[in-house]
């Protein structure tokens, strides 16, 4: 029986952002891996329900998913950036429906804690994009897509690919992009992560202005790989490697 592999996306994407990634990975481990790329609720096709506003009320509702979608009701999970956060919480919550959990670009804890030295965004940036987000979303979201790519060498093409992919599905809804973003602003995992008990892979882009490689070396759980020549986003800017990463580890 095929192992099922659930994809989540980040922040303002969809779905759509693993289009090239996913007959890649059917093709790599053919027969063996059964993958499902998920809009979030809010984004995409999916429908928002204000009872969603809290990460882990998202990881109830992906629990639920893979227990109906899924031939034995369980899941390796891959979530990139705010997904791998969603990824996480629902790892935590829900151990018996994760097999194997892989974040992306991603970190227990978003923003920076200058108290005990933890690298991350600044929460300032993060305040600016929630203010900016009631005024103005869709050119709130242009920007964010331009930070992400922000230090790969292909950071032009990677933003036009970004909004090109964005385009593919319907936009967000303003309550899940605030949503999400309070979730980036307060959830931290960080004291959790030693009660994973499924295999933790942990993946980071050397060039990451959003999630700064040096999350990498503060955690001590899970096995780490670092694309030397990635930004925020390694599935796009090293696809190969990224698809033999994830051929090796399942």
């Amino acid at each position: 029986m095929a192992q099922s592999l659930v994809l989540l996306h980040g922040w303002g994407l969809n779905a759509a952002v693993w289009e090239s990634i996913k007959p890649q990975l059917e093709q790599a481990i053919p027969g063996s891996i059964d993958v499902h790329a998920l809009d979030l609720p809010g984004f995409g096709d999916a429908q928002w329900k204000d009872d969603l506003t809290e990460a882990s009320a998202v990881a109830d509702y992906l629990a639920d998913y893979i227990q109906t979608h899924t031939p034995t009701g369980q899941a390796a999970v891959l979530g990139w950036s705010m997904g791998g956060l969603l990824a996480t919480t629902l790892a935590l919550r829900h151990p018996h429906c994760v097999t194997g959990l892989y974040t992306v670009a991603s970190s227990p804890c978003f923003v920076s804690r200058p108290d005990d030295g933890w690298p991350g965004m600044d929460p300032t940036v993060l305040k600016a994009f929630q203010a900016q987000l009631r005024d103005d979303f869709k050119t709130t979201l242009k920007r964010f897509l331009a930070v992400q790519a922000m230090g790969a060498p292909s950071a032009r093409n990677d933003i036009k690919q970004l909004q090109a992919l964005l385009l593919k599905k319907p936009l967000p809804v303003p309550e899940a992009l605030q949503a999400g973003l309070n979730w980036l602003e307060k959830v931290d995992l960080r004291d959790q992560l030693s009660q994973l008990s499924m295999p933790f892979y942990r993946a980071y882009g050397r060039l990451d202005s959003l999630v700064p490689v040096a999350v990498a070396n503060q955690i001590t759980s899970g096995d780490c790989e670092i694309f030397a020549s990635s930004a925020h986003a390694p599935f796009l800017n090293q696809p190969e490697d990224f698809i033999d990463w994830i051929k090796a580890t399942m």
